[in-house]
């Protein structure tokens, strides 16, 4: 659990080192605006497109094997990002840094096969590291890139995690259960695969463009509909796969759906704030009225505290997880979710009103509603399900945080000054509401989450697996 702990912490802060550079990459790749747009979004894509198939993969053959094969192909992307000097180049690496995405999902099948009986808080001291290393990462990338280069921003956080792939070479077990040697004989749906890439690529890429192309444009109706025709026939080929990507059946499990719509509707709400914290803090104060005229290294610091809370915050929900269930804690957290908001809407004029609401809100709420849905989905599923479970929880919340940017970028656009050509304060606090509102809408789907565990924290912990033959 301490290296996968702490991997978390170096792959989630690699995952988002471009974020805070991509004012000085631009520059120094010379790239036009919506080739910045296009470098944001293909580790999003790359992430949403191969993390259920990564997922089904450590399914069958083992979370251990395929964490390998992931942390590998994580360090060569990150390489390929920093001495990248022309814009495909990058684009590679962002697409094998994007893989990467989908080690929360192996490291949960790990956690499955290995630590059922306290699987929850075992979750939880994964996604805690996990956001605490987002926040690292967007705070350490201005300085580093400013001391050094923007070729150290990628390469610190690649030699960890170069070196953990090394530790965990020796230190992570090797035994399977039964239930994961059946699951491994089993073979990938190829076809399901495909058809749920195109399906699952067209809807992020189209979510992408909309900024620029409007959401009733020929090329959003069209990506919107590749969307639509791709999962339906995805659907049918599921129905009638012998060994299918995602069985529809688990999908239809009280404690799995339930877990994704609130994951859906989470994402778009915790991505609102997530968009216009940044920008309210660095509102030129004189010009507009408000805000704080913060640069780049000062947003990053205000953003830090909710970031280093939710590394304690999430296994704190994982513990409670297993006294109290996903249940009773999610609603907790999208209440609290909901409270930081509120105040952010009402309170917003002096920089500890920011950093109380984005602890509140961010660090608290968003922090352990993720843990408590990850660990909920897990405890609703056998462990030779557990991957690709946790992995469509992870697809609905990244679909729902691209609609969320949107819904943002919107609210904004509606409120601009028209002397000023800047958002008003109106709009901030209209958004912020927004994503108060969409914080506690879940709640009318908590009650089909799984309750508290009566025994065990997994549905597999007290259960004697089948024999294999030859095993």
């Amino acid at each position: 659990m301490a290296v996968l702990a702490i991997l978390a912490v170096a792959v989630g802060a690699l995952e988002n080192v471009p974020i805070p550079i991509l004012p000085l990459l631009q520059r120094e790749l010379s790239l036009t605006t919506s080739q910045a747009a296009l470098l944001t979004t293909t580790l999003v894509l790359s992430g949403s497109i191969t993390g259920p198939v990564t997922a089904k993969l450590a399914d069958m053959f083992g979370g251990r094997r395929m964490l390998l094969v992931i942390t590998w192909i994580i360090v060569a992307g990150a390489g390929i990002s920093a001495f990248a000097d022309t814009l495909p180049v990058m684009l590679i690496g962002q697409t094998l840094q994007g893989i990467g995405v989908g080690i929360l999902p192996v490291a949960f099948t790990m956690v499955g096969e290995f630590v059922q009986e306290r699987v929850a808080l075992a979750v939880g001291l994964v996604t805690g590291p996990f956001i605490a290393g987002t926040g690292l990462g967007i705070v350490a990338a201005g300085p580093i890139a400013d001391t050094l280069s923007r070729r150290w921003v990628f390469l610190l956080p690649t030699l960890l995690v170069a070196a953990l792939a090394v530790a965990a070479q020796f230190v992570l077990p090797q035994r399977r259960s039964p239930a994961a040697r059946r699951a491994g004989q089993a073979k990938l749906d190829w076809p399901g695969a495909l058809l749920l890439t195109i399906a699952l690529g067209a809807l992020t890429f189209d979510l992408s463009r909309i900024p620029r192309t409007g959401w009733l444009s020929i090329e959003s109706l069209a990506l919107f509909a590749v969307t639509l025709v791709s999962g339906a026939c995805w659907v049918a080929v599921e129905r009638r796969a012998s060994s299918p990507l995602i069985d529809l059946r688990l999908l239809g499990r009280r404690g799995v759906w339930s877990s994704v719509v609130v994951a859906g509707v989470l994402g778009a709400g915790s991505a609102i704030p997530a968009y216009l914290f940044p920008q309210l803090l660095a509102m030129p104060s004189k010009v507009a009225g408000f805000g704080f005229t913060a640069s780049t290294s000062q947003v990053s610091l205000y953003l830090f505290p909710a970031y280093l809370c939710a590394m304690f915050v999430g296994p704190l929900s994982g513990q409670l997880v297993s006294w109290f269930g996903s249940r009773l804690v999610v609603a907790a957290a999208l209440v609290v979710t909901a409270v930081g908001l509120l105040f952010a809407a009402v309170w917003h004029s002096a920089p500890w009103h920011v950093v109380l609401s984005l602890i509140v809100a961010v660090g608290i709420g968003v922090g352990a509603a993720g843990t408590a849905l990850y660990a909920g989905t897990i405890a609703a599923v056998d462990p030779v399900d557990t991957g690709i479970a946790s992995s469509v929880n992870m697809v609905a919340r990244g679909i729902g945080a691209a609609i969320g940017v949107q819904i943002s970028a919107a609210a904004l656009s509606s409120g601009t000054d028209r002397l000023t050509k800047l958002p008003t304060e109106g709009s901030f606090q209209f958004g912020f509401l927004l994503a108060a509102i969409l914080a506690v809408l879940p709640l009318a789907f908590v009650a089909f989450m799984p309750g508290r565990a009566p025994v065990a924290s997994h549905p597999a912990a007290s259960r004697v697996p089948d024999p294999v033959p030859g095993s």
